[in-house]
C-alpha cells in the first residue's frame, strides 16, 4: 500500500510534523528525522517553521519523559 504525499496545507500545520516526531523515543532520533524533514522541504518557508515548532515541542515532551500521546 502506497502512502499519499501530504497536501501542502498539511505540511504547514505544526500538529502535522509533531504527530510524525511523537515516533522518535530519544534526542538523536528526533535530530534525525527533523533533518531529513529540513533537507526535504529548506526552501518552503512556512514548513520548516512548522517542523521548527514541533521540534521544539517534542523536545520539550521527551524532556518531561512524554513517549506517546494518544
Amino acid at each position: 500500500m502506497t502512502e499519499n504525499p501530504p497536501l501542502e496545507s498539511d505540511l504547514i500545520d505544526k500538529f502535522y510534523w509533531l504527530r510524525k516526531f511523537r515516533m522518535a523515543k530519544n534526542e538523536k532520533t528526533l535530530e534525525l528525522m527533523v533533518s531529513k524533514a529540513i533537507d526535504d522541504y529548506f526552501t518552503q518557508v512556512p514548513v520548516v517553521a512548522a517542523i521548527y515548532l514541533a521540534e521544539c515541542q517534542r523536545e520539550r515532551e521527551l524532556s518531561q519523559g512524554r513517549f506517546l500521546s494518544h
